[in-house]
């Protein structure tokens, strides 16, 4: 009978280690958002040049890095038509311009940079820049 006594809390005590111990790793990996946007921002140059290359008048962008998101696309289907990653962000110092670029995401919800594209126009101020 002492022997069990001890047993049981012991026991109870290893068990609350373990499962510390695993709590403790997963909250050092990083979350899935936080991959996407360490991806975005190792790809930042190739991002800005499409966003330049789809205006002339275009000399800086900046990215809003908390606006990551992945969304479901519709097409009609129940089943829907994928998944898209996007990320909003501004250009020439501009206060009141706004974009939002984005990309087609793999498997693992990480964007595919060679499915880049403006989600929406360029604009400033609610206007279409020109």
């Amino acid at each position: 009978m002492g022997k069990i006594k001890w047993l049981i809390p012991i026991s109870l005590g290893i068990l609350f280690m373990l499962v510390a111990t695993i709590e403790v790793k997963k909250m050092s990996e990083p979350t899935e958002r936080e991959k996407q946007v360490a991806f975005l921002r190792a790809h930042e140059e190739e991002m800005t040049k499409y966003v330049k290359s789809q205006n002339a008048k275009i000399q800086s962008v900046k990215y809003e890095w908390d606006s990551v998101k992945v969304d479901d696309i519709g097409n009609g289907t129940p089943m829907g038509a994928g998944k898209l990653l996007t990320i909003n962000g501004g250009f020439n110092d501009i206060e009141e311009s706004n974009f939002i670029l984005s990309f087609g995401v793999d498997d693992k919800k990480m964007p595919e940079l060679d499915t880049i594209g403006l989600l929406s126009s360029l604009y400033v101020g609610g206007r279409i820049y020109e």
